[in-house]
């Protein structure tokens, strides 16, 4: 999300004595920031470290034909049964995987096996690319003949990662405890929804969270996952409290949105209704955006590439806005639905985040300065004009820039969490 920001590579050789202060600190800040969050019985039947109790989390890291993959250090490579096909305590040099006739071929070496595991030694990474992961990496056979890597990964490492993705490097150690326990909890909650039906919990791009793996990592994300260790947020009745879909986002533009824009289902209550006025996201430099215009040509091409069916529509005459979130009297409504009439007549209903989100796929200039749907969207010939544009994302929950802009303003992580998810409470599962 936040491109350009350097990181430097974290090791497992420890930390040193000024960082392992810093850390101490840290956690004893968190006690006075936190408090002492309340043990919440386990809501979800997952697999856990057998090292620590902490839940093992699987991402879907990559995607394709081929994968090239290597490693810097020792490894293993295990088939679905178990079995050690094999093991150097060298790196794997640079080498193809590929999925060929009901079978995985790596580099000169065929196995026929429905799945195929790599094992990193301690302090060696799988590399996929230029990305590098610490745990295990499963390979499935895609649909299409594709291969899936899935990282299985502690999840406090997962988190280490996600924050140094997700946040600026020079932003306050309170921001990252915020977002640490959003992200935790938004990981734990798909890992028992999502990843309960299918082979991965969640993806590592914008989709899910950003996750790239050791390279970002920093001492500051590490110090903030485990500063947080084992703490959500769970709304509902007294003793009844459950997990939720913490979402979040880079900047919501001076109001919160309700999950309707995501879910189109209208949400009177909780801790994801949205309306709260927001003004500490303003440094954001997209906090208010220029005006995009974008053909409708582009629009429609870049519908039917995601969705065949819209091409029955025959082009774009016009999009309507169909129904809003008007959260505050002083900011413009938020488009939530759209119809997107054809030249034939015919209509096809979308949420408008599903609008953005494939026009941000497309591969147009124009269309990826659709930053937000925090917009008015006027017809102006062939063209489709998205004015007045606020923010960066869906604007639903924790607004990231808001975020560093209250702890910079000297809100606690708590007071930072209740802003954004009301009614929420803190607990600890593990």
């Amino acid at each position: 999300m936040n491109g350009g920001v350097k990181y430097r590579l974290m090791t497992e050789r420890g930390f040193n004595i000024i960082a392992v202060i810093i850390l101490i600190a840290l956690l004893m800040g968190l006690l006075l920031i936190v408090g002492c969050p309340k043990r919440l019985s386990p809501v979800l039947s997952i697999k856990q470290d057998k090292q620590d109790n902490v839940p093992i989390i699987r991402v879907l890291v990559a995607q394709g034909k081929k994968l090239d993959l290597s490693t810097t250090g020792g490894y293993k490579v295990i088939s679905s049964t178990g079995q050690t096909l094999l093991s150097s305590y060298q790196s794997l040099p640079r080498i193809t995987l590929m999925r060929q006739e009901n079978q995985w071929s790596l580099g000169t070496q065929k196995y026929i096996f429905p799945e195929l595991s790599i094992v990193s030694e301690p302090n060696s990474f799988i590399c996929i690319g230029k990305n590098c992961y610490r745990g295990k990496m499963v390979f499935y056979p895609d649909d299409d003949g594709g291969i899936l890597a899935i990282n299985h990964i502690n999840l406090e490492t997962y988190i280490s990662s996600v924050l140094a993705g997700e946040l600026y490097s020079s932003w306050s150690p309170v921001t990252y405890q915020a977002q640490a326990i959003a992200a935790r909890t938004y990981a734990l909650y798909e890992m028992g929804t999502f990843g309960r039906a299918h082979r991965y919990d969640l993806r590592a791009d914008q989709s899910s969270q950003v996750y790239r793996g050791v390279r970002v990592e920093t001492e500051k994300s590490h110090f903030a996952a485990e500063a947080t260790r084992g703490i959500v947020l769970a709304y509902g009745p007294e003793g009844r409290e459950k997990i939720f879909k913490a979402y979040y986002s880079a900047c919501c533009g001076g109001m919160v949105n309700s999950v309707e824009v995501l879910t189109g289902k209208k949400v009177s209550s909780g801790p994801l209704a949205g309306g709260q006025i927001c003004n500490d996201c303003r440094k954001c430099k997209l906090y208010r955006w220029q005006a995009v215009s974008i053909p409708k040509y582009v629009i429609y091409r870049a519908l039917v590439r995601d969705f065949p069916q819209v091409a029955t529509i025959g082009g774009i005459k016009t999009i309507k806005v169909i129904e809003v979130f008007k959260g505050s009297k002083n900011l413009p409504a938020r488009p939530v639905q759209v119809s997107i009439v054809g030249t034939n007549g015919k209509k096809v209903k979308m949420l408008a985040e599903t609008l953005r989100l494939t026009l941000l796929r497309f591969n147009d200039p124009r269309t990826k300065r659709l930053y937000s749907m925090n917009c008015q969207i006027r017809d102006e010939g062939d063209n489709i004009v998205f004015e007045n544009g606020r923010g960066l994302g869906h604007g639903v929950g924790l607004c990231q820039w808001g975020a560093e802009g209250k702890a910079r303003r000297g809100w606690s992580v708590k007071e930072i969490l209740s802003a954004y998810y009301p009614g929420a409470k803190l607990f600890r599962v593990y």
